[in-house]
């Protein structure tokens, strides 16, 4: 609807007329309104939605921690253990 169209007036100037006329344009918006508007079993069902998303991110999320932790963990032995083998052989050498 446009704006000016509230705003038309009928041929006679009858008050009620024109206040029946904003009524119906408003419940007519409000209805429109109303009916985009979502239900408790649409927010349930995003509610849902959401939940399975969030699992299911957090389970691949848990396994890159621990990936990145054994990973480190053999990065860490394997460093040690060279080092050591380094200083023993160079201290048999000495």
């Amino acid at each position: 609807m446009i704006f000016n169209e509230l705003r038309d007036v009928p041929a006679r100037h009858d008050k009620d007329v024109v206040l029946d006329r904003r009524l119906t344009v408003l419940e007519t918006r409000f209805d429109t309104t109303l009916t985009m508007l979502p239900n408790k079993a649409d927010l349930s069902e995003l509610k849902a939605e959401l939940k399975a998303d969030i699992h299911g991110e957090s389970a691949h999320l848990s396994k890159w921690m621990a990936a990145t932790a054994v990973t480190m963990l053999i990065g860490f032995g394997l460093g040690f253990g060279g080092m050591i083998l380094t200083m023993m052989s160079r201290l048999h050498g000495a």
